[in-house]
């Protein structure tokens, strides 16, 4: 066994061994809170983890309730690097918070950022969603509706319609293509804007990468594919070849898997009759008003008998 770096006494290392493997490294980010890695045997990886001390003061109790109790060792908690839940965001978060109160650099402040921006995508019950835009390249945003985590539908007060795609989601979703649509700063972590004619494209990508868009109640997936040909019919009929040969040639991220089996479901096609509305915002409408009165049954019920006993009396007076 190596251990490299300060903090190595922190634990027992021969139970710790027993549950993650062989220790390779071990270093103290902060109080209570260390960086561990593992060798790999035969054609497994190392692995790497964050170890922390479940009496840490650095660590919120919030934080910690996504640790893993390590068997042998119950006053420490583990975070997996390689976790499907990117719980590992969450205590970088805190480190990172931990220095910048301690002065940190401009660097770790704008890593501060990047890393409660990665988790509102991957941690959003820790982190929270992201926030749509208030201002945009079109006004400043007057109404808007969640796509998904990170994607707004939005009018302005120009007034104006687009799309705002929040930093990471833009950064492995869309094609160069796409891409050339947009305004925004796309050198930093600021939101993507689609003009209205670009909405369905930047839609149909992400819809390709995220399923959560693709599952939205809000997209009219047959109106999407009319709006693609409509206004993209190049970009439609390049797309289609592609995923007819399994060419491999990115569009988006999805793309660029040529093992990928065509499939009819992945082609843009027409739809007679579906029109090109893509987002459905009267179908949100619809539904809140169902609610309204799945609240209030006695009133609508109330109202209901009022106007029946208004129009008897109006027909009565009206012949007298």
């Amino acid at each position: 066994m190596s251990e490299n770096g300060r903090g190595a006494e922190w634990a027992d290392s021969e139970t710790l061994e027993a549950a993650i493997g062989e220790l390779r490294e071990t270093e103290e980010e902060c109080p209570g809170v260390w960086y561990v890695s593992t060798y790999g045997g035969g054609e497994q990886d190392g692995r790497e983890f964050y170890v922390v001390a479940r009496d840490a003061e650095t660590i919120p109790d919030e934080a910690k309730a996504y640790g893993t109790a390590i068997p042998g060792c119950p006053q420490y908690l583990l975070y997996p690097m390689d976790a499907e839940r990117q719980t590992r965001k969450i205590i970088q978060y805190e480190i990172l918070r931990y220095r910048t109160r301690e002065g940190a650099s401009n660097e770790e402040r704008e890593a501060l950022r990047e890393i409660a921006l990665d988790g509102m995508e991957e941690c959003p019950a820790y982190f929270g969603t992201f926030p749509p835009p208030e201002t945009t390249p079109y006004g400043h945003t007057v109404r808007y509706k969640v796509l998904m985590n990170g994607a707004f539908w939005i009018q302005t007060d120009a007034p104006a319609t687009a799309l705002a795609v929040a930093y990471p989601i833009w950064d492995d979703a869309f094609s160069e293509y796409a891409m050339s649509l947009a305004e925004g700063d796309a050198d930093g972590f600021g939101c993507l804007f689609f003009p209205e004619r670009a909405i369905c494209l930047a839609v149909f990508e992400l819809g390709r990468t995220y399923r959560a868009m693709r599952e939205c109640p809000l997209i009219d997936a047959a109106a999407l594919m009319n709006a693609v040909c409509r206004d993209f019919p190049d970009y439609a009929v390049k797309y289609n070849l592609m995923e007819q040969t399994g060419g491999g040639v990115p569009l988006g991220q999805a793309l660029s898997d040529a093992n990928r089996p065509a499939s009819p479901d992945w082609m843009i096609s027409l739809t007679p009759g579906a029109g090109t509305a893509v987002v459905l915002t009267a179908r949100l409408d619809c539904a809140t008003s169902r609610c309204k009165r799945r609240y209030y049954p006695k009133v609508d019920c109330f109202l209901t008998i009022s106007r029946i006993f208004t129009r008897f009396f109006l027909t009565a007076r009206d012949r007298l």
